[in-house]
């Protein structure tokens, strides 16, 4: 089978479609990357033949992928559109919005993927494939119930990287983005992982770790292909196993030697921990912090940890040397400017490298979007393509949204420069969005290049970057 996989853009390089465009590739099947913002995907799936196109979704962005799948079903009939990632997930009746959509995936999909790809190509059923909803002439739409989760990650071949080179020229392959492992316990009502947890009650395992001598290869590999100058972990919580993280560090600065960068849980933050992060060659961590006042932080959104913790674990941070990266959420439920200011200087007492602020995004079938719906809180809807962003405008009724607008963008400079803090009432109440939107743009571009992942880039390189940033409306 000829497959397209699609992809929104060229700021990062997505490992679901590295992940599979490899298993794809890996069953026999030949596989070309698209890009929705730099291609035209329907010239791309005629001229090539495709026999499918298969794009990840989440909330919000899936609807650009529909109006895509809609174009691709009314130029080439014949084709196969799928929709995998966290909306069909979460939501499968999309595949009842439109005939546009051929199948849905649910879950994790390499197995799954390949095992339709396969049934396809050989000429057999499709409408039996677990994790797959499937539209058929006769009885409609097959619904198929999940799959267990792969248990043995070293089972899945490494992303298959080469789908990028054909855009090398707008992205840079010096910071690949990598995995350790998948899934996190804990509940915090505005992330989709207690949800996704739920769905799978029926099965095993949620965290699963690859062994420390497959994340090796990997990073070996990576090193004999690419100018390799900084790893960016993508596991939610990175040291979510103590001794995995020992052995990790031990072998990563003689094996790799690379800088790296991951993220971190303040509860689970220990001088150990930091100190061999460290001397592995770890150059800055996320750390959450979300909220400053307890009852918003434990309860709302049930984060478990204390303002103690937070202060502990974010000098544990600096004091190893590695560059501290907050992130806070603004604008919750009943969340006060008061209150908001009090998060504020939370962060100018823990002296992160740069402090992200974003506003709540009341997610659909998170546990904060089902609270949010039940008080009457919401204004718009957080499906919209248009509030697919979290840091521009909140969906909530809030007592005071466009002063916490503004806070919101001007967040991380005041953290950066605490003495604005006199003026910030002031600046507050200014009709200035606009200029506080392209300086918090401004700040947050330099602040991640050049202390969250300082790489060197060349001139084509850096001019390349700042385009596809600002032309970007998401961050």
């Amino acid at each position: 089978m000829k497959v397209v996989l699609v992809v929104h853009d060229c700021l990062t390089m997505p490992l679901g479609a590295g992940y599979l465009g490899a298993v794809a590739r890996a069953a026999g099947h030949e596989v070309r990357l698209g890009v929705l913002l730099h291609d035209d995907i329907v010239s791309l799936a005629r001229s090539w033949g495709a026999d499918v196109v298969g794009f990840t979704a989440t909330t919000g962005f899936h609807l650009k992928y529909l109006a895509l799948a809609r174009a691709l079903k009314q130029a080439i009939p014949s084709l196969t559109v799928v929709m995998g990632g966290a909306h069909p997930t979460f939501f499968p009746e999309v595949i009842e919005t439109t005939e546009a959509l051929d199948a849905i995936c649910m879950g994790e999909g390499e197995e799954a993927f390949v095992e339709f790809l396969d049934t396809l190509e050989e000429g057999n059923d499709p409408t039996r494939i677990r994790n797959f909803w499937v539209r058929t002439p006769a009885q409609g739409i097959i619904r198929n119930p999940l799959r267990p989760r792969i248990q043995n990650l070293d089972s899945i071949p490494f992303p298959d990287r080469t789908l990028w080179h054909p855009y090398s020229n707008r992205m840079t392959l010096k910071t690949p983005f990598v995995m350790a492992g998948r899934g996190c316990p804990f509940r915090c009502s505005y992330c989709f992982n207690h949800a996704y947890n739920q769905l799978y009650d029926f099965d095993g395992r949620m965290i699963r770790r690859r062994s420390v001598d497959n994340v090796m290869t990997e990073l070996r590999k990576l090193k004999e292909s690419y100018p390799v100058e900084l790893v960016v972990f993508q596991d939610d919580i990175f040291i979510l196993d103590p001794e995995w993280v020992a052995d990790f560090s031990r072998r990563y600065r003689s094996e790799i030697g690379v800088p790296f960068h991951c993220h971190l849980r303040a509860n689970l933050v220990t001088k150990e921990i930091v100190t061999a992060l460290a001397e592995a060659g770890c150059v800055s961590i996320k750390m959450a912090i979300e909220s400053a006042d307890d009852e918003i932080r434990n309860t709302l959104l049930k984060r478990g940890m204390s303002r103690e913790q937070i202060i502990e674990a974010t000098t544990m941070v600096r004091d190893a040397g590695i560059v501290l990266v907050t992130q806070n959420i603004l604008g919750n439920p009943g969340e006060t400017i008061e209150q908001a200011m009090e998060t504020l200087k939370l962060n100018i007492q823990c002296k992160p490298g740069y402090a992200f602020a974003t506003l709540l995004q009341p997610y659909p079938r998170t546990e904060i979007g089902d609270y949010v719906k039940q008080h009457g809180l919401v204004l718009g809807d957080p499906s919209n393509a248009e509030h697919t962003s979290f840091f521009h405008r909140s969906l909530l009724r809030l007592p005071d949204r466009t002063r916490m607008e503004r806070l919101r963008m001007l967040f991380p400079l005041i953290v950066e420069w605490p003495g604005l803090l006199r003026i910030l009432p002031l600046l507050l109440r200014l009709p200035l969005s606009r200029v506080y939107a392209l300086t918090d743009k401004i700040w947050k571009g330099y602040a991640v290049k050049h202390r969250e992942m300082p790489y060197r880039l060349t001139i084509r390189e850096y001019l390349s970057s700042l385009r596809s940033y600002f032309s970007s409306s998401y961050y």
